[in-house]
């Protein structure tokens, strides 16, 4: 065998190794997200990004609807209503709130 054999061998060996582990970080991420989704009385019906921190979030409790803000600091309850109504009913309970 020749350097360059070895070479080669241990970088396909270092590569396969690199792959192995993104795969398997992308796949726990996977599955905890899906947990995170499905907990009993608890359901995330939509969430939308406001910035690189910052979301809202649209959350099922029993019978009730929530509308959370969430940033790296807080968690705050923006509007609440039955299960039946609309998204949009709620967005705009939250904004004439801050208004």
């Amino acid at each position: 065998m020749t350097p360059s054999d070895n070479i080669w061998q241990v970088a396909l060996a270092l590569v396969l190794i690199v792959g192995l582990v993104v795969l398997l970080g992308y796949v726990v991420r996977r599955f905890q997200s899906l947990k995170g989704h499905q907990s009993g009385q608890l359901k995330i019906i939509d969430s939308a990004y406001l910035g690189p921190k910052e979301k809202l979030v649209l959350v099922r409790i029993a019978d009730q609807h929530v509308l959370v803000g969430m940033n790296p600091q807080c968690i705050t309850k923006l509007a609440q209503l039955e299960a039946g109504g609309s998204f949009s009913a709620a967005l705009d309970q939250a904004q004439a709130k801050t208004q």
